[in-house]
């Protein structure tokens, strides 16, 4: 059963406990202020638990995500505008390309792909959304990562491609795979919209819209593909007669759609819930409401094993509710008893209040046998009596599911479903899969997601040594660090946060979890100590926690008070004045330690004696600060982006005065910013859409994204030792690539002017000709900027042939991004 409901910008937001959260509908509506939406939300979680399972987790990563994107005029961006100033910028660079400096941006993956847990209580590779399986062939997968795009295997998940990492960073919350044809595929995002591919994902299109919330599911019917249904989470069940490019809703009276299934056998007979349960007998052209039911979220369960049978799995306020049980193909049904279990929360007996329906809300039923029933909430559970009752399958920490002799699955499952008799798990730290759903042991459960680079990073901290050391900060994934000797190993659990390794001693590592709870390693991550958190010990979604370049021992934390401890934080001492609000930011000088800034939304703070006197505020640059940036050797030069429509601002006077940075940099969200100490003032941005650089020698910003794919960039930092930049990014992991040199030899790299492209004019057909045999990615662009052909990892023996009998008539440009470099030229085609 498909439940894809994680809000705008991955982040998140189901319809949790109750129906009445207006919030919800403002974000999926767009067309309200993020702080009309956070007034919203606060008032309805106002004298409310705030704990598990009550949504304001969700909130709270949605709030984090969108102050730091959120427009001058108070709005967020649409899907639409990103997707068409992406195209903008795409001409830009294809016009410019002639006569832009030849830089060694050359970005690598660095993971993490898979998962190792030392003392990380919750580890997942990263967020899945979505699983569909090609019908004709269990080895063709495709996968929707919540901020990472659409990925797919051919090999049963032995190996993993993305499909996405050039068209957006548009999140993901349904897939589909055509039935009669399986290059054709389909993913659901927010504001209903359905994308489509027909050429296996290398090139994606918007096709058709449901209303305005996330696309739940996508069901194809496989006799006649061009009759399509869809849910769409807060407006309801939606029906398309023609492939999906339009849509109709066809339940009326209900604003909600979670699942939609076809009676086994029999394609004329639809169901489909939302807060209500619907059957038509007419191929979905009406509904019929059937009544028996409480007003909950529902989920449908059926298996060719018995078509007559139908499941309903029912949410009661974030938690389990009911099961219900039809044997008359869902005319009527009856209520079973399980004596106020919650099989939603986190007790594997089903005692406990925590639930996160229908987020978290899951049903499967095994095709050869109808009373093999399974459901999942945060836990994944198996009845073999239809219903009656059920066991719990897996836990969400290794160790206690292992001594408890059932399967790990990692916490907040957002879908279950069968492929002939394997049952797959769609959860927040991956898919698993149980081949034998009978047998019930420690091995239940088998992680398919190794291969997958879809962590969505908060922040990263890099050692300064010659083994680089990078310790980070995942969404529902905990804190992971890395070295080239060890790779990947998962350290701390919850939402990971801010991090970073101890300068002089690099087995000390520090993390924080959501709003502010400090943790210490002082093993290298084999175990961890909790830190007692100073003041409140309570901070933003997302806690300013540094360490300090000079003095050993010593870090800070950032609440509504900055807190300073010079013993590894055994204890605190509070160094500012309390800011009347949590803050978002904090830096402290590496050439002058007595020198720091912070920042709270738009304002901006500085102390020049370590806080000994109160914090002065400086002159707002403009927008909210989303990054402070210190000159490596002038305390007083800063840069800071920000939302404002200028997005970098630079002082020379420790802000007292600005100057804005904007020039040419496209109108994406400016997320990290970071000085580079190259005697040359070497500048370094990260937005929602790429990397960009600028130093004393040029007079625009250059682009500094080869082969790093369109991105959330949350978070930058530098390793001087092995002159390497590191993004942390929100849905693709941690990045890697060489600083910028002081000189560049054009005769070492592919260029314009060793690439060359031939014949043109084309007509069907052209060649690429490279000085040398290399792997690379072809692109061709049409003038407007529009991706419209893509051949990843493209393997050039000196010449490479591609088709564009598809063109129209016109003027191209041809991009070859390789780890040697990039070039573009431009094509005509007759």
């Amino acid at each position: 059963m498909r439940l894809k409901l994680l809000l705008f910008f991955a982040l998140l937001l189901g319809s949790f406990a109750g129906q009445a959260q207006e919030y919800l509908q403002m974000i999926d509506a767009g067309t309200y202020k993020v702080q009309d939406v956070i007034d919203s939300a606060e008032a309805y979680f106002a004298n409310k638990d705030k704990g598990r399972g009550t949504g304001y987790k969700q909130f709270k990563r949605w709030e984090y995500n969108a102050l730091r994107m959120v427009k001058e005029d108070g709005y967020l961006p649409t899907i639409e505008e990103r997707v068409n100033e992406l195209q903008r910028w795409n001409a830009y660079l294809n016009s410019t390309a002639q006569n832009r400096a030849v830089l060694p941006d050359n970005w690598q993956e660095m993971g993490p792909t898979a998962w190792n847990a030392t003392s990380g209580w919750n580890p997942g590779v990263g967020r899945i959304t979505g699983l569909a399986i090609d019908e004709g062939n269990a080895n063709h997968m495709i996968i929707g990562a919540n901020t990472g795009g659409v990925w797919r295997t051919t090999d049963g998940a032995q190996t993993w491609t993305p499909m996405c990492d050039y068209f957006s960073n548009l999140s993901v919350y349904s897939v589909a795979i055509d039935p009669s044809d399986s290059d054709t595929y389909f993913f659901g995002s927010t504001g209903g919209r359905i994308f489509k591919s027909t050429d296996a994902g290398a090139t994606w299109n918007l096709h058709g819209q449901t209303g305005s919330s996330n696309v739940n599911k996508i069901l194809i019917n496989p006799s006649s593909t061009n009759m399509m249904f869809a849910t769409a989470e807060n407006v309801g069940i939606y029906r398309s007669t023609d492939g999906g490019a339009n849509w109709v809703k066809v339940v009326s009276g209900d604003n909600r759609g979670y699942d939609v299934e076809f009676k086994p056998g029999d394609l004329s007979v639809v169901y489909a819930s939302g807060s209500g349960f619907h059957k038509s007998i007419d191929g979905g052209a009406t509904f019929t409401t059937i009544g028996g039911f409480t007003n909950g979220p529902k989920m449908i369960g059926v298996s060719p094993d018995d078509a007559s049978v139908v499941y309903v799995l029912e949410a009661s306020n974030g938690r389990f509710g009911a099961f219900y049980t039809s044997s008359d193909s869902g005319g009527s049904f009856t209520k079973l008893n399980h004596g106020g279990l919650n099989f939603f929360g986190y007790s594997t007996s089903g005692n406990d209040n925590s639930g996160q329906a229908p987020r978290d809300m899951g049903i499967a039923v095994n095709p050869t046998d109808v009373n093999e029933v399974h459901i999942a909430g945060i836990l994944t559970w198996r009845s073999m009596n239809g219903g009656t009752s059920f066991t719990c399958t897996a836990d969400w920490i290794p160790g206690n599911a292992a001594s408890a002799n059932i399967g790990y699955c990692h916490a907040d499952v957002d879908d279950l479903m069968f492929y002939g008799t394997t049952l797959f798990a769609i959860t927040d730290g991956g898919i698993y899969k149980a081949s034998n759903t009978g047998t019930l042991n420690a091995n239940y459960y088998e992680d398919l997601t190794d291969g997958l680079g879809i962590r969505q990073f908060y922040k990263i901290g890099v050692s300064q040594t010659t083994d680089s050391i990078v310790s980070g900060g995942a969404q529902d994934n905990g804190t992971s660090f890395y070295t080239a000797a060890t790779g990947w190993k998962d350290w701390l659990g919850a939402d990971g946060m801010e991090s970073f390794i101890d300068k002089t001693n690099s087995s000390i590592f520090y993390g924080t979890s959501q709003n502010g709870q400090l943790y210490r390693t002082n093993n290298g991550g084999s175990s961890y100590v909790g830190l007692n958190e100073p003041g409140s010990g309570s901070g933003n979604w997302v806690t300013p926690f540094e360490q300090d370049p000079v003095l050993a021992n010593t870090i800070y934390v950032g609440y509504n008070i900055i807190y300073k401890s010079s013993n590894f934080g055994t204890s605190w001492t509070a160094i500012s004045q309390n800011f009347g609000g949590n803050l978002d930011n904090l830096k402290i000088s590496q050439s002058n330690n007595q020198v720091m800034y912070a920042s709270r939304g738009p304002v901006l703070y500085r102390t020049a004696d370590a806080g000994a006197t109160n914090w002065v505020q400086t002159t707002t640059p403009g927008g909210v600060i989303n990054s402070i940036a210190i000159h490596p050797t002038n305390p007083d030069k800063i840069a800071v982006a920000t939302t404002s429509i200028n997005r970098v601002f630079i002082s020379n006077d420790g802000g007292n005065t600005w100057t804005d940075l904007k020039l040419n940099l496209p109108s994406f969200s400016a997320l990290a910013v970071i000085w580079d100490d190259n005697g040359k003032n070497g500048l370094y941005l990260g937005m929602d859409y790429g990397i960009y650089y600028i130093d004393d020698t040029f007079t625009d910003w250059q682009p500094y994204s080869n082969l790093l794919p369109n991105v959330i960039i949350n978070e930058l930092d530098i390793n001087n030792t092995t002159n390497t930049l590191f993004a942390g990014t929100y849905g693709r992991g941690l990045w890697a690539s060489p600083l910028v040199d002081n000189t560049v030899g054009i005769e070492d790299v592919i260029s314009e002017s060793t690439m060359s492209i031939y014949p043109n004019p084309a007509t069907s057909e052209f060649t690429i000709a490279l000085p040398k045999s290399m792997k690379a990615e072809v692109r061709v662009f049409d003038i407007t900027g529009k991706l419209l052909i893509y051949e990843a990892d493209a393997l050039i023996s000196n010449k490479h042939t591609v088709n564009v009998s598809s063109l129209s008539s016109g003027t191209y440009f041809v991009r070859l991004n390789t780890e040697e470099g990039t070039a573009t030229k431009k094509i005509l085609i007759n």
